[in-house]
């Protein structure tokens, strides 16, 4: 009994076309000034509408149409940083 679930905690051998190719994932560099800014935008946007971003949906399904406007920003923002996206210090 203990042997016919002790092959189930051992990885599978990857064989090619199983399990796609493997991923080459490069570090980022850990530059604090860029952290902090992007945790103080995200952290203001959030202080600002009063709602974690993940539940926005649920509002407005809700009928908070207000929360429209915030969703709204936040699509027009990304498409901001997609125009401006090459002129920033990455």
């Amino acid at each position: 009994m203990l042997n016919e679930y002790s092959n189930y905690s051992q990885k599978p051998a990857w064989k090619p076309g199983s399990y796609g190719s493997p991923m080459d994932l490069l570090p980022k560099k850990m530059e604090i000034p860029r952290l902090l800014f992007g945790g103080i935008l995200f952290g203001l946007g959030w202080a600002m509408t009063g709602a974690c971003p993940g539940p926005l949906y649920t509002l407005l399904g809700q009928g908070i149409w207000v929360i429209a406007v915030v969703l709204l920003s936040g699509v027009f923002g990304t498409f901001v940083y997609g125009v401006l996206k090459e002129r920033l210090p990455h």
